[in-house]
């Protein structure tokens, strides 16, 4: 992989120079720099620009190191100049910014002298794009003549070819790319992000080891250490006598005479893992609770006289191997087909740890790895009961377990005063059964109030154990927008009752904080419930949602271009920019986007209170993705596990906050630093806090900023929190200004150390909580049965990629998927004639209405959400919008009717059906008359048959 092993090139270490040395260079601190120039301005067939140089480590700083490579491939004056070396041993790319950084990029490759860079030449304008990958075949050996002189231009793709290869689109891929994002980055949420502080730091504590480290190596007449052996020795603890030292392999336990184990189901799984082992087979003589004999199952096929005789020690409890005097002598069982031995409670022994690491694991899998481990197959159906007998013994009996939740309820209030664990129940044919729950720690509580910005993001995500009810969560973002889970709750179907209990819970926890703002899907159940408990706050809606739902009517390249950059526009001009595009293209999309979306999916009419600029809902969906591997566990110990997971990340955080210095997070200082490079801008101040700022290059774009009041123009530092690229350029143009006083308190440390400042209490097992006393018994609720198989995995969208194969059903002519008999194009005519004379012509189908699903439903909320104070602010409609008449289906006329009045109004009429003829509008009047000529006529024919009849 490495370019160093196809050049040939030599270490510092060898004698010779290295090929690549230039004349009167050191060969000690000079290295060799392989680099991929790339950028976001691509162009189809290129993918990089392949270029090398040398340097000396000794002469060199960043500064020069930069203008050098900018003299020589000088960057637009529009982009950003990045640079990233590839690390060999973590296998990802490292940025270098500073001096600092430098000199770490020398001391890595000290040994190779070879370096293997990228240059990225950044649009601020364009969306980002993936660095090449170093592992892809090198073109370090090209000369520039053979290279392409195209610099900056690169491939979308994240595993791009060489310039030499053009990269063409993936034909296999049926994904649909109408109307993806364009900037994923832009909704991106840290899960597990906390080891940028903790890499550092731990680089911070090597480089002080290798400092200050000292061998120490006692003597061996050293007294402290024949001090330290004795107090050890004196401090263990013996060994009581009536318990028997158990140290066996539990993958080969012994079977020797004397060997004891704790109980007699551990000797019988000891002695089923034995045989499974050694690939043999027994039958069982005797076995009761003191004694166990069993001898070999083929003694009178082969005469195999192995035999085995343990029984129950003086403690009552311990079993012993007493009599087993001689070795197999018969053939291996192994691949006979019939694991008599692996029975379920031996599987449950197995795979008892792979559960608790995942305990969605199915039987297949299961099924697979007892194989790869212990060389034996087992059936499904044991393994299957050998899966729920482990799942029993992990976590308990699922019948108690929401039971259980009262003692939960009764552990978390005792060690956390503050915090909300509600329980609603329901009375059944005279019993009581779990309906709902909702979860919240008091100290997810005060972080959320005291440290996170007011947003929150409401979702919901399906189990898949035994109770296949909706799991909900609320979720906010720290000043890092690391994600920071509120509360959670637990519901059987998603419904507006369900979800208005759930927000009412969340509304006593937190209250209505000002400027709160909460991002749902496009679900009208939890649409109308947010309407309804928080009329008040900002109802933002998912725009990946109302995309899925616009893309199934409408389509064209105008959409693309223009429905995502309205999102992200940050102010109106730009939005309504966008809009009128749409809007002279396709007037009847507009119309649909104001009448079904009027929940906020702009940027440009988010409020300046919440600092958060999300037009997505993924900070839920990453909350779901944070817990998907324990959906399956049971309620009690799910929602322990979950507040287990919430401990150790508020302590990781915590622990973080601890070592932070500075107003500002040293992560956003970073970024902004980063901002303020290579700005093509110009500032023309008429205060001290007040200036224009002009993009160069001819745009003509101008924006008015306003330092003492934090505003700019375009907007995106009012609803960001963080200066944006004019403001940064008005602010580095002063002296002795700092970014960072011009950072919002959202993002400062001070902050973040509030969101994690409370304690999350630590709580023993399940069998330890304290006994509740509500006074009945809470029974599981009345699960509905499903066909089929239960599904783990939520059926995906059209646009998410790939589903297996186009339809599920399958034509028996050609035996392909996706279409019917009586419309296949690749069988033969022949077959498709008797199949039509066999079966007749098919029925034609009847037209159904619509239903739209709680799920994907973007209707405009009803009367719960009249209240609700902040919508959309659509632009005035255009003409072409206004001349758009809503059609209606016509209904099918009345023939039974004798009226000609009755007949108007069934005929879908608007006029009174007393109204004169001679007021009726002609149109009417000619549908009138005919549908009465088309009566009589009926009506005579009538007659005519009736007197055939009397004839007859």
């Amino acid at each position: 992989m490495s370019a160093a092993n196809d050049l040939g090139l030599m270490s510092a270490a060898s004698s010779g120079k290295p090929d690549w040395l230039l004349e009167g260079m050191d060969p000690k601190t000079s290295f060799y720099f392989e680099m991929r120039l790339f950028g976001n301005n691509a162009r189809p067939d290129c993918a990089w620009y392949s270029c090398s140089t040398v340097v000396d480590a000794d002469t060199t700083n960043f500064k020069d190191f930069v203008d050098d490579i900018l003299h020589t491939y000088p960057c637009a004056l529009t982009e950003v100049v990045k640079f990233y070396y590839f690390d060999h041993e973590s296998n990802s790319h490292m940025q270098v910014c500073t001096d600092h950084d430098l000199v770490a990029m020398f001391a890595k490759h000290e040994a190779t002298k070879v370096i293997h860079m990228s240059v990225e030449y950044f649009d601020v304008s364009k969306p980002v794009v993936a660095i090449p990958d170093w592992s892809l075949p090198s073109s370090s050996n090209m000369n520039a003549s053979e290279t392409m002189t195209c610099l900056g231009q690169t491939s979308s793709q994240p595993n791009a070819q060489p310039s030499s290869q053009p990269n063409a689109p993936n034909q296999d891929d049926p994904a649909d790319i109408y109307l993806m994002n364009p900037h994923p980055e832009y909704e991106h949420v840290g899960v597990d992000e906390e080891d940028i502080y903790v890499d550092d730091d731990k680089c911070e504590k090597e480089k002080l080891g290798k400092d200050h480290e000292e061998d120490y190596i006692p003597s061996s007449d050293s007294d402290d250490l024949e001090n330290e052996f004795s107090e050890d020795e004196e401090q263990k603890d013996p060994v009581l006598p009536h318990e028997p030292v158990q140290v066996h392999n539990e993958n080969d336990p012994p079977m020797t005479v004397g060997t004891v184990y704790a109980d007699m189901n551990v000797f019988r799984l000891a002695l089923a893992q034995h045989s499974i082992k050694h690939e043999f087979q027994y039958d069982i003589e005797r076995s009761e609770p003191g004694r166990f004999r069993a001898c070999c199952a083929a003694k009178d096929e082969e005469g195999c006289r192995w035999r085995i005789h343990a029984s129950m020690m003086q403690d009552n409890v311990s079993i012993q191997v007493k009599v087993n005097p001689y070795d197999h002598g018969c053939t291996s069982t192994r691949r006979s087909g019939n694991a008599k031995q692996a029975t379920q409670f031996w599987v449950a022994a197995k795979v008892k740890d792979w559960l608790l690491d995942d305990d969605e694991l199915g039987p297949k899998e299961l099924q697979r790895r007892l194989k790869d481990e212990h060389k034996v197959t087992v059936s499904y159906k044991r393994v299957y009961y050998g899966k729920e007998l482990a799942l029993k013994q992990l976590h308990g009996d699922w019948s108690k377990s929401f039971d259980n939740l009262f003692r939960f309820k009764a552990a978390v209030e005792e060690a956390s005063p503050g915090s909300f664990v509600v329980i609603d129940h329901e009375l059944i044919n005279e019993k009581t059964r779990f309906q709902r729950v909702f979860f919240a720690l008091k100290a997810c509580i005060d972080g959320f109030l005291n440290g996170c910005r007011p947003y929150l993001a409401v979702d919901s995500t399906f189990l898949t154990g035994k109770y296949r009810g909706q799991l909900a969560v609320a979720c906010a973002v720290d000043g890092h927008n690391w994600l920071f889970p509120v509360a959670f709750g637990v519901f059987d179907l998603e419904t507006k009752e369900n979800w208005t209990w759930f927000l009412e819970r969340l509304k006593d926890a937190i209250g209505t904080p000002p400027g709160l703002a909460i991002c749902t899907d496009a679900g009208q159940s939890v649409m109308e419930g947010v309407g309804a408990v928080f009329p008040g706050a900002e109802h933002r809606e998912c725009m990946v949602h109302l995309v899925s739902n616009f893309k199934k009517r409408y389509r064209g390249k105008v959409f693309d271009d223009n429905l995502w950059p309205a999102a992200y526009a940050w102010n109106t001009y730009y939005f309504d920019k966008h809009w009128k595009a749409m809007a002279e293209a396709k007037p009847a999309a507009v119309k649909y986007l104001r009448d079904s979306h009027n929940k906020i999916w702009t940027r440009s009419q988010f409020s300046t209170l919440t600092k958060v600029n999300y037009v997505t809902n993924n900070l839920a969906e990453s909350c779901n993705n944070w817990i998907k591997g324990h959906k399956g566990m049971h309620l009690d110990c799910l929602l322990d596990l979950i507040r287990q997971k919430l401990m150790v990340k508020f302590n990781k955080r915590r622990k973080l906050g601890e070592k932070m210095q500075g107003k500002i997070l040293e992560h956003i200082v970073k970024q902004l630093k980063e901002r303020s490079r290579n700005l093509n801008m110009d500032v023309n101040a008429c205060s001290n806090d007040i200036g224009e700022v002009l993009w160069r290059g001819g745009s003509g774009y101008r924006y008015a900023v306003n330092l003492k009041e934090r505003t700019c123009s375009c907007r995106e530092w009012q609803v960001s929190g963080k200066p944006c690229l004019h403001a940064v350029a008005m602010i580095t143009s002063i002296r002795n200004e700092k970014i960072e006083d011009y950072v919002d308190e959202y993002f400062s440390v001070s902050k973040f150390k509030k969101a994690y400042e409370g304690i999350i209490p630590a709580l023993p097992d399940k069998t330890q909580w304290p006994q509740s006393t509500h006074g009945f018994f809470m029974h599981p609720p009345l699960l509905k049965s499903t066909a089929g198989r239960r599904k783990t995995q939520r059926f995906k969208g059209s646009s998410e990629g790939p589903t297996g194969r186009k339809g599920k059903h399958q034509c028996p002519i050609c035996k392909q998927f996706g279409h019917h008999w009586y419309t296949c194009k690749d069988g033969d005519p022949n077959d498709i004639a008797e199949m039509l004379a066999a079966r007749g012509k098919p029925k034609p189908k009847k037209k159904k209405a619509k239903e739209q699903s709680a799920e994907t439903s973007c209707a405009a909320a009803s009367a719960g959400s009249a209240l609700v104070p902040v919508k959309m602010v659509f632009p005035p409609k255009t003409d072409s919008e206004l001349a758009i008449v809503p059609t209606k289906k016509r209904r099918k006329n009345p023939t039974t009717s004798s009226s000609f009045g009755i007949m108007m109004s069934g005929s879908g009429s608007n006029q009174d059906p007393n109204m004169p003829l001679s007021m009726v509008p002609p149109t009417e009047v000619q549908s009138g008359v005919g549908h009465k000529k088309a009566q009589v006529k009926s009506n005579k024919a009538k007659e005519k048959k009736m007197k055939g009849k009397d004839t007859q």
